[in-house]
This record gives C-alpha cells, sequence and structure tokens, in this order.
C-alpha cells in the first residue's frame, strides 16, 4: 500500500506589493496583514506585484506557494 502525503491549505491570499522571489529568511506580507517569514536558506529570483499564494502544512512544517513558482520554501507564521 502506497503512502500518501497529507498537504492542507491554512491560506490562501495575496502577498502585498513586490515579490523578489526567495532569499535567506524574508518576510512576506499577505494583503490581509498576515506575516510569514521564510525559515531557509533558499534563493530563487522572481519578481512579481502582488502575486497569488497559499501557505500550505505537511508533516508539521509550514511551506509557502506563489502561483507561477514551482518550487516551494519553508516558512513560519510572525504575525
Amino acid at each position: 500500500m502506497d503512502v500518501v502525503d497529507v498537504v492542507n491549505v491554512i491560506t490562501k491570499g495575496t502577498i502585498k506589493g513586490k515579490f523578489m522571489g526567495f532569499k535567506s529568511y524574508t518576510t512576506f506580507e499577505f494583503t490581509d496583514g498576515q506575516k510569514w517569514r521564510q525559515n531557509d536558506a533558499k534563493f530563487l529570483h522572481h519578481y512579481a506585484f502582488n502575486p497569488e499564494a497559499q501557505i500550505t502544512q505537511k508533516e508539521g512544517k509550514y511551506y509557502l506557494e506563489v502561483k507561477d513558482i514551482s518550487e516551494t520554501v519553508e516558512v513560519r507564521r510572525i504575525k
């Protein structure tokens, strides 16, 4: 029997303003006021303005997924 990874969507929304991609410990603010900080040193350059995004939870960790980017980054909520 195959094991299925369970991924829960925690929140969906829009990242406020300019999104420049992932870089060490960046803070991402959603238009609803939530703030999430990147938890690792991943780097990926991608420019977007007010991109759609969601936070998912898998195996007790939270991940930021941004529209049109195939990579995710681990985050933690700070507000």
